[in-house]
């Protein structure tokens, strides 16, 4: 008698999207860098346990006296992702958050943002 070939079901994993403890340290520790650059704050939010399994822990970088986040950072594996809030548009993948934040510094200015006038 001879058996058929064995199947296997393939569950798919997805990439890390979580922020590394270097990733943290790395925050922490250009936070001046970032403020000398007009970036006031840099805030990780953490993943909860309600949010889709695909959403990670990312960082928002805020530039000063803006209450939105100008860029979004997460990680996609080994590579940290980068791109404008307000526009969803990628900036690229980056090694580190030095990387990810020196790319920031340099892009572009962004279009300033129009005012809702009220009648």
């Amino acid at each position: 008698m001879t058996s058929s070939p064995a199947t296997a079901v393939v569950i798919p994993f997805p990439a890390m999207t979580r922020l590394t403890m270097k990733d943290r340290i790395e925050v922490l520790k250009l936070s001046d860098a970032a403020r000398a650059n007009g970036y006031d704050r840099l805030l990780i939010r953490d993943r909860h346990p309600e949010d889709d399994p695909q959403l990670g822990d990312f960082l928002a970088i805020y530039r000063r006296g803006e209450p939105w986040a100008s860029w979004g950072v997460q990680r996609r594996g080994p590579a940290l992702h980068v791109w404008r809030c307000a526009t969803g548009a990628d900036l690229g993948e980056f090694r580190t958050v030095e990387e990810a934040l020196d790319a920031i510094v340099t892009a572009p200015a962004p279009e300033p943002r129009l005012k809702s006038r009220r009648a």
